[in-house]
């Protein structure tokens, strides 16, 4: 699966370069991907969100970078730096959601340089460290903004980081800003004045530590502010207690690291 998927990206680059020079298409290098391996690989559980892996590498030159693992030898998962933004980069550190801690993986490594060669490693497993996973959603009820619609996002990154990932209830999906920092805001309409008594923002993170919300504010549309209150993230939610009444509530970040923040899940319950 693997070769082929690198195979494919092979013949897609070639027929770029056909159509866009009118030459004849180049030999292709595949070269193993330890010459241009600046560091040891190395995996580890992400302390924000069970459930999900870190893996990190350097590499000596800038490379469109991949991980492809899985349980087996057909591997089937395939995950990427959000750091690369359409370009390359040397620092590859790659969020693995579904690895379990204390699970045994395969992966192979592959990426492009600037020049067209290609880079492979052989296959290879990785082993998490074992750790101790608890169930950390609070004993609330139900969650009342999974009924609830966006009115307002003061932006998106893309149409896959979209606002509606906040209030989806999936913990793999997040609404990521525009690089907004501080001056990302979320608005979500219950469609009736509703009795809250709890909230949880739970902030998306990157690997490098940016856009982390680390405290919101929560008002509603009369103008009556709460907060600011500490973010959580899936494996400590910090779910804030409040009194209050809202047809719409307006959830704004106070305090950040700042770049492309936002929600991996915003959460809003009725009183105790």
């Amino acid at each position: 699966m693997t070769r082929r998927l690198l195979t494919t990206i092979t013949l897609i680059a070639l027929a770029a370069s056909s159509c866009t020079t009118g030459a004849e298409t180049p030999d292709v290098e595949i070269r193993p991907f330890e010459e241009v391996q600046a560091s040891e690989v190395s995996f580890e559980n992400d302390p924000t969100f069970p459930g999900r892996a870190i893996f990190r590498v350097t590499t000596t030159e800038p490379l469109i970078c991949a991980i492809v693992w899985g349980e087996t030898e057909e591997l089937g998962n395939f995950n990427n730096s959000l750091n690369m933004n359409g370009t390359g980069i040397v620092q590859h550190d790659v969020f693995l959601p579904g690895a379990d801690p204390g699970g045994t993986y395969f992966y192979r490594l592959q990426g492009s340089s600037p020049d067209g060669t290609f880079y492979t490693s052989e296959l290879m497993t990785f082993t998490l460290p074992d750790a101790a996973r608890a169930d950390t959603t609070p004993d609330l009820g139900p969650n009342l903004a999974l009924d609830a619609t966006v009115a307002d996002v003061s932006s998106e990154f893309s149409e896959g980081f979209a606002a509606s990932n906040a209030i989806d209830g999936d913990l793999g999906t997040e609404w990521s800003s525009a690089g907004d920092g501080d001056e990302s805001s979320i608005t979500i309409d219950f469609g009736e004045p509703t009795q809250i008594g709890a909230l949880a923002f739970l902030t998306r993170t990157m690997t490098d530590g940016t856009a982390t919300t680390t405290t919101f504010t929560a008002t509603t549309e009369t103008g009556e502010s709460f907060g600011p209150f500490d973010a959580g993230n899936p494996a400590d939610r910090r779910v804030a207690e409040v009194d209050l009444t809202a047809t719409t509530l307006t959830f704004d970040v106070e305090s950040s690291t700042g770049g492309n923040t936002g929600a991996i899940e915003i959460e809003v319950y009725g009183p105790a």
